[in-house]
């Protein structure tokens, strides 16, 4: 049979509110057979049905006996419960007498409504606690976490780059479906006093402000944010899902300044220079494409090579191996740049090492630094201009400072 689902647009204590809108859907020939974040509902309903809502106690899947007996004789019957808190009861016949004419008579009471809220109240605490140890974390990673061996700690160098990196769509799906839940559940906490407090008052029901359509967007949004959610963690579980990462370089075609550009020597591959198959995830020669909604392009680029030479001195061939590592940035706002590359500086940093840095005036770059340690066998350069920024680590015999306006030329 067909069944068609729609977003509950009410809070699950608004039960005059629930009760209202399934006698609606009713009049458009749904009834409903099952009730979750949303409703499922098959084309049998008829015009005139009333539902009406009962507490579900202790933990019972269905009515006592004596309470559908009684049910029967007024010619009404059970339906379902759903999100462990109703027993639902329905009628069709319009001179069926009012089932429920109190809160007793619903099984609801102020000691049920009080270890309902102490219930809630306990549930909360483990997301809070999971929100609160995630964000501990991230301020000890951001803030004090050291690496072992750095002879230059900066704590706050890396920041830019955690700010891109907070902006991971990802990341910002996650706080989104947070922030939706917990206006859902702000919602439903609304409603929960009001149905308390007029219990307390000894007044009726309260009267339901009526179907949300924001609460039915909103509920959908989660659903579906639920499922990208999923969908971003089920990628970066498996590497082969992820197509933007370890992209062989045959098949990248963005910007990027190859390593043989900067040597004299003829450079292979290590699967040629070696002549034996490289596994899927020892490749050398890649890039990785990097996500942010800070950033209109982030992506590295690794390369390395190999070659053999001879030292002159002694008279021997021995094997040369360059390697160079790019990342290119081109940020929404302009005045990122430089603290992102700067930031990129420090994460290329090899921390054993004590490094010196140069401005340099480059006509026509915003700026350029230029970075080396004392036995010269690693430099690192950075450019930028407007809202590009492009940052190098290379290590090898060529000198960086003699290819300024190679390396460059990605920002100009």
């Amino acid at each position: 049979m067909k069944k068609i689902r729609k977003v509950l647009p009410l809070s699950i204590y608004d039960i005059s509110g629930i009760e209202h809108w399934l006698t609606e859907q009713a009049k458009d020939g749904l009834f409903p057979v099952a009730i979750r974040s949303w409703v499922t509902f098959t084309p049998t309903g008829k015009p005139g049905t009333r539902f009406r809502l009962a507490a579900r106690e202790n933990g019972r899947e269905t009515p006592l006996l004596e309470q559908l007996e009684a049910c029967r004789e007024a010619g009404w019957a059970y339906a379902f419960s759903f999100l462990d808190t109703y027993f639902l009861f329905y009628t069709a016949d319009p001179e069926a007498p009012e089932l429920f004419p109190d809160y007793a008579s619903r099984g609801i009471s102020l000691e049920l409504l009080n270890k309902r809220d102490a219930a809630l109240r306990r549930r909360k605490w483990i997301p809070r606690i999971i929100y609160l140890l995630l964000f501990l974390l991230l301020v000890w990673m951001i803030f004090f976490y050291e690496r072992k061996f750095d002879i230059q700690p900066d704590r706050f160098a890396q920041l830019p780059l955690a700010l891109l990196s907070l902006f991971h769509p990802a990341f910002l799906t996650f706080l989104l479906c947070s922030f939706l839940i917990w206006r859902s559940e702000r919602r439903d906490r609304k409603a929960f006093l009001r149905l308390r407090n007029a219990l307390e008052q000894g007044l009726p029901i309260p009267s339901s402000p009526g179907p949300r359509k924001a609460a039915a967007w909103e509920m959908a949004a989660v659903i579906l944010l639920g499922c990208v959610l999923v969908f971003f963690l089920v990628v970066e579980k498996f590497d082969v899902l992820r197509l933007w990462n370890s992209v062989p370089l045959e098949r990248f075609h963005r910007p990027y300044t190859q390593l043989q550009a900067l040597e004299q020597e003829t450079l292979l591959p290590g699967e040629e220079f070696f002549e034996e198959y490289l596994p899927y995830d020892y490749r050398e020669n890649f890039a990785d494409v990097h996500r942010s909604l800070l950033a209109l392009s982030w992506y590295s680029v690794t390369q390395k090579g190999y070659s053999t030479s001879e030292d002159t001195e002694v008279g021997e061939a021995y094997r040369y191996s360059p390697g160079l590592d790019m990342t290119y940035f081109q940020l929404l706002i302009p005045v990122m740049a430089r603290p992102v590359a700067q930031a990129q500086l420090d994460a290329y940093r090899l921390t054993n090492l004590r490094w010196s840095y140069q401005e340099l005036q480059i006509p026509g770059l915003d700026f350029a630094i230029l970075a080396t340690e004392p036995e010269g066998n690693w430099t690192m350069a950075a450019f930028g201009k407007g809202s590009r920024a492009v940052v190098y680590r290379y290590v090898g015999e060529a000198q960086l400072a003699d290819h300024l306006e190679l390396l460059s030329a990605v920002v100009q």
